[in-house]
């Protein structure tokens, strides 16, 4: 194809190339919904009375439910809407840095949430 002459045609190629994988938005919502789901988990595993928070950051939070769901659930929703719409209203793409964040994002929640379904084995198997 002869980019010199259309340089909108590349660009559209490239669009569409990099469109391939997940968006912005899906990573950090995936993102928002893995720390959900800890989130819940971790409730259901301190309720069995056979585990407790290994995060001394977050012992005393997860003691009250409005202080738990203002950490875990609305804030973290905020900063989301937040980017959403600072990454909109910018136009820019994604850089490396961005889906690099994100990505040890997804990773280190995806790893923690196996950790509490590994514990769910666990707590089933002790009855």
């Amino acid at each position: 194809m002869d980019y010199a002459n259309n340089p909108k045609s590349f660009q559209n190629e490239y669009k569409s190339k990099k469109s391939a994988g997940f968006s912005f938005y899906q990573k950090i919502f995936f993102l928002y919904f893995l720390n959900l789901v800890d989130w819940f988990c971790t409730q259901a595993l301190l309720a069995s009375g056979k585990f407790y928070e290994a995060n001394p950051i977050m012992q005393p939070v997860l003691g009250n439910f409005l202080t738990a769901l203002l950490i875990k659930g609305i804030l973290p929703l905020v900063l989301i809407i937040i980017c959403s719409v600072v990454y909109k209203i910018m136009g820019v793409e994604e850089g490396f840095f961005t889906n690099l964040l994100l990505y040890i994002g997804i990773g280190a929640y995806a790893l923690v949430n196996l950790w509490h379904i590994f514990n769910f084995v666990l707590l089933f198997f002790s009855f």
